[in-house]
């Protein structure tokens, strides 16, 4: 009977030490993810990078190892996707200092996501100005034609629905549509940054629009990864969602989904799912 407990102690104190790894894992260990999209718009490859929900986590000094991580995949552009802080930090400074870093690699352009939102609610309505003084160019209903390697590109940012919806207010929908109306006028290779995927993944609404790419972050790989089978749970699916991370096929329209680099404390912690960085190569369809 001792030997059988001493059998069951052991095991239990090994899962508790293999949870606790793998908890560790998943807020300091930095991954690299590779996606490649194509299209018909396109002459010359680029290369982005896809970050998104900091949540004022810090790997090393200012970020050092973050920073260094993504200049090694010698991006042409950054795109931050919203979540680096929360909507209860002190301050922006975490953000800030990651954008004035990361300026220094390439064109960095930040959209904003719901603590972003939540922060500037709680009176920091300094926060955007601080954003383009370390050099970013915040697309929050802002279009931006650009061009890639010869390539010619508009960017945009919305957090809201691209829809009509009862979730949102009869203004923020009227804003929503009269934006995208705009935004998708163009024959340009379109790239919309949408902290939330949902935004332009129910009922295809991505296609509806015309948007080639839709990067999205905001549901943390489904904060908790269970092998074989996924996320475990997302605001809008709940209970193993369909859309938790990844590459989709939205119609004729693209979207990825990253897993993110951190998580709000208040929320149930990232498990099995290592902080991600998306590299996401664009290159002519065959």
């Amino acid at each position: 009977m001792k030997k059988v407990l001493k059998i069951v102690l052991a095991v239990f104190i090994i899962l508790i030490l293999a949870c606790l790894v793998s908890l560790w894992i998943s807020y300091n260990w930095l991954t690299v993810s590779s996606f490649t999209v194509s299209s018909d718009k396109i002459s010359v490859p680029f290369r982005m990078l896809l970050i998104s929900d900091l949540h004022d986590h810090c790997f090393g000094n200012s970020n050092e190892k973050l920073v260094e991580k993504i200049r090694e995949q010698s991006p042409d552009l950054v795109i931050v996707d919203g979540d680096m802080i929360n909507g209860d930090s002190e301050n922006d400074d975490v953000a800030v200092e990651l954008v004035r870093s990361l300026t220094e690699i390439a064109p960095v352009y930040y959209s904003l996501g719901n603590h972003e939102y939540y922060y500037v609610e709680a009176g920091h309505d300094d926060l955007q100005k601080d954003l383009e003084e370390a050099g970013a160019i915040v697309l929050n209903y802002k279009s931006l034609d650009i061009e890639v390697n010869g390539n010619s590109i508009r960017l945009g940012g919305l957090y809201e629905y691209g829809f009509e919806t009862s979730m949102q207010s009869e203004e923020e929908n009227e804003r929503a549509i009269s934006y995208l109306e705009e935004y998708v006028d163009t024959d340009r290779y379109l790239i919309m940054c949408a902290h939330r995927p949902e935004s332009f993944y129910c009922w295809d609404y991505a296609d509806t629009w015309g948007i080639d790419l839709v990067l999205s972050g905001h549901l943390h790989g489904g904060q908790v990864i269970i092998p074989g089978i996924g996320g475990l749970y997302s605001p809008l699916e709940e209970l193993f969602p369909t859309y938790d991370y990844g590459q989709y096929k939205l119609g004729n329209s693209d979207m990825i989904i990253t897993r993110g680099l951190g998580s709000n404390p208040k929320i149930l912690p990232r498990f099995n799912n290592p902080p991600e960085i998306a590299v996401v190569d664009v290159e002519p369809e065959d």
